[in-house]
């Protein structure tokens, strides 16, 4: 059995008398997990899964849940497993649509959803699920767990790690030479061979190898934080927008970073700008214009009425005013 290496740490956490103490035994950097270059990411064909806990993770000890972050690469499989000490949230970052479904336990309806990117579900404690990837893009998920030790369970791989006389009766005696040769892949899987079809893949063939790093921010940008502005420090330098959070598109990051001069946008800008100068121009004109039409109206109304002796004294020099101007 390998010892984690913040053993004693964890161990000074979980007898600490209260929080402060818990507290004043990590330092500021505890608090912080990368999962950009941690060492305990799980590796499949099809995606990659970082699930924290205290021994990667400490400073979970001084709260009350756990997190883990995933990428399904193209029709992958969180294969079905089991979180034996606590209820699992999940989101779906983005990317594409995930299918989700889970059995409680026995005699209970299979519950099955599909979650597009900004949608979340939930899998209560102890019950079977999975989530396959439908589509030919990767997606990222992020786990959230109201312990801070929800532990994980593979069915299948480690079903199959029990005795294979017992294996076989309890398949209906399915046969152990059948059980010799059967090979359960680690998680993450390759999917369904309906999505590799689909998406016109090579199941056989296909490896996916993405890295965390490939899905975040690269580090250099969080080193940047503390001088930039906080619009900078929203969006990361600009500078190699292939190393920017999916959440924003390069088109977006360009045209916020670049001078004007250099901005793709710049001719559409230019064309709006001289459009809309146009139409105020020919609303002004039509606005003038009417005006004149309607105080030439008014002085033929008036000079008519003169002519014809229908306006009063004391109304003439008002008539002789609107011919003079």
């Amino acid at each position: 059995m390998t010892t984690s290496p913040n053993s004693e740490l964890v161990a000074k956490l979980l007898t600490a008398a209260n929080q402060n103490e818990r507290i004043n035994d990590l330092k500021d950097t505890d608090f912080v997990f990368d999962f950009v270059n941690s060492t305990h990411t799980a590796q499949g064909a099809d995606g990659f899964i970082t699930v924290v806990n205290p021994s990667s993770f400490p400073a979970l000890l001084a709260g009350n849940g756990a997190i883990g972050v995933g990428v399904i690469g193209p029709c992958g499989l969180n294969t079905p497993h089991v979180h034996p000490r606590g209820s699992e949230i999940q989101i779906n970052v983005g990317g594409g649509v995930l299918m989700a479904q889970f059995v409680q336990e026995n005699n209970a309806r299979v519950v099955k959803n599909l979650l597009p990117p900004g949608s979340a579900t939930v899998f209560p404690k102890g019950a079977i699920h999975f989530q396959q990837n439908l589509g030919c893009d990767p997606v990222t998920f992020i786990a959230s767990f109201d312990f801070v030790d929800a532990g994980v369970s593979q069915v299948a791989l480690n079903l199959f790690k029990l005795d294979k006389d017992i294996l076989s009766a309890t398949f209906n005696d399915i046969g152990v030479e059948f059980l010799d040769k059967l090979v359960v892949p680690p998680n993450i899987a390759l999917g369904a061979q309906s999505c590799f079809d689909r998406c016109k893949i090579n199941r056989k063939k296909f490896v996916f190898n993405g890295t965390f790093a490939d899905f975040f921010e690269s580090t250099k940008h969080h080193k940047a934080l503390a001088s930039a502005s906080p619009y900078q420090a929203m969006l990361g330098s600009g500078s190699d927008p292939n190393t920017m959070s999916g959440m924003f598109r390069k088109s977006f990051i360009r045209s916020q970073e670049t001078s004007f001069s250099e901005n793709p946008l710049r001719s559409t800008v230019i064309g709006l700008s001289a459009t809309l100068v146009a139409v105020i121009l020919l609303a002004l004109f039509v606005v003038i214009k009417g005006k004149r039409s309607q105080r030439k109206a008014k002085k033929a109304e008036y000079m008519e009425a003169v002519s014809a002796n229908m306006v009063d004294a004391p109304y003439r020099d008002a008539v002789v005013f609107v011919e003079k101007a």
